[in-house]
């Protein structure tokens, strides 16, 4: 998966366990709540979106996207050039092993 695919997860530098403001002396209760509350916040968006990205759904819809892009251009139009290179790796496949099972029983 590309990284212009996945969502983007909050930049975990920016949430630090003080306060990044440079201020002298002990911090005040309300500083040290603010800090929690911003903390956690975080932590809550973050468990969101690792979570959105590992459901069933969405992890099919973008194995079904990638596969799609695989055979089709942008505007919807096949990639004949790819499809015949499947086509012929699938029909090469299939010969060998019909080749293959032949030999085998004719030495049986």
């Amino acid at each position: 998966m590309s990284d212009s695919t996945r969502p983007a997860l909050p930049d975990q530098r920016a949430v630090s366990n003080g306060s990044r403001s440079a201020h002298s002396g002990p911090r005040t209760a309300a500083q040290i709540e603010a800090d929690l509350a911003a903390t956690r916040d975080s932590l809550a968006n973050t468990v969101d979106l690792l979570s959105s990205r590992v459901q069933p759904k969405a992890l099919a819809a973008r194995v079904t996207a990638k596969a799609k892009s695989l055979v089709l251009n942008p505007d919807g139009s096949p990639r004949t050039e790819r499809l015949l290179t499947i086509g012929g790796g699938v029909a090469g496949a299939v010969g060998a092993l019909t080749l293959l099972r032949y030999v085998v029983r004719k030495r049986s």
